[in-house]
């Protein structure tokens, strides 16, 4: 009888559930998912966000890497399912959002999406990302009024927010654009007192189901160990991250996930390998082994994770 590795020795059904899902698990050749992170600055200081131990330097990625990217995902466009440009910070602080979204379309990406704050959220924005071809992106709003908002959505303003959110609408009608699809979302946390249905009543009569838009409610989560808001149990999840999504940062380096907001988990550089190279070289492949025996050992920031326990 073969003996059932260490790390997950007494999970019991979870484990049979496991061993089922990793043999289905097979990474495709291109990554079908693109995180680029556009920018690392941010202009708030939410308080569920880690910003506090931002170490990494900030900055914004060079249009010709950039550009770089997009023509090699050119070659693989008709697989990849989106391109997100948007990590860890505001996208809209990049004078160059609107030119990175008409590159991503030109090289054939069928999603282009990014999430926002709406804090800089102008109608001169709005209308620059509507006629650049962006198709759907989220605005996170954690307020319901001065209050909640600001104390929660730190160095940004409720109102000044709020009417660029409704501005967007009003200058998607005008254009009688149906791109992009708009997701707002509210998170549910003890400053913003949980006031799920004063957000439902602002946002619901904004939003127009016939393009895609919708709400979401979400949860507090410890992104990564940078927070503690939920206590952590035996990992008994396989984080399938590695199979599916690649994040570049704004340097160039690539990361595991979206929750390394300091860039420790270093899985390859753009500067000097293609994305191709990195998706299927060898700290790629050794992560998936390892996240397929659930061993997290190596991956500080994953064995903080409370998302996939």
């Amino acid at each position: 009888m073969s003996k059932i590795p260490e790390p997950v020795k007494y999970i019991g059904k979870k484990y049979i559930l496991n061993l089922i899902k990793r043999k289905r698990l097979a990474a495709p050749p291109f990554p079908p998912e693109l995180w680029i992170e556009n920018t690392n600055h941010c202009n708030a200081r939410c308080v569920m966000c880690p910003r506090d131990l931002h170490t990494r330097p900030l900055g914004i990625m060079k249009l010709s890497l950039f550009t770089r990217l997009m023509s090699e995902a050119s070659a693989h466009a008709a697989k990849i399912k989106r391109v997100h440009l948007h990590n860890y910070g505001e996208p809209l602080l990049d004078k160059d959002l609107p030119e990175r979204i008409r590159l991503a379309k030109r090289a054939g990406i069928k999603e282009v999406y990014f999430v926002t704050n709406a804090s800089l959220l102008t109608p001169e924005k709005s209308k620059e990302i509507i006629e650049a071809g962006l198709d759907e992106f989220k605005i996170s709003f954690y307020g319901t009024d001065r209050e909640t908002y600001n104390a929660t959505m730190r160095e940004l303003d409720f109102d000044r927010s709020i009417q660029n959110v409704r501005d967007f609408f009003s200058v998607r009608r005008k254009l009688k654009a149906r791109r992009p699809g708009v997701i707002i979302q509210y998170l549910v946390q003890p400053l913003n007192m949980a006031k799920t249905g004063e957000f439902l009543a602002i946002f619901k009569p904004l939003v127009n189901k016939e393009l895609g838009d919708s709400l979401s409610i979400c949860h507090l989560h410890n992104f990564g160990g940078g927070r503690d808001y939920r206590k952590t149990a035996r990992i008994s999840g396989i984080c399938n991250y590695p199979w599916r999504t690649i994040v570049i940062l704004h340097d160039g380096r690539v990361v595991t996930c979206c929750l390394d907001y300091n860039g420790l988990q270093v899985m390859g550089d753009v500067n000097k390998q293609t994305i191709e190279e990195i998706w299927n070289g060898d700290a790629y492949q050794k992560a998936r082994e390892s996240f397929k025996r659930l061993d997290y050992g190596g991956y500080p920031v994953c064995l903080k994770c409370d998302i996939i326990r």
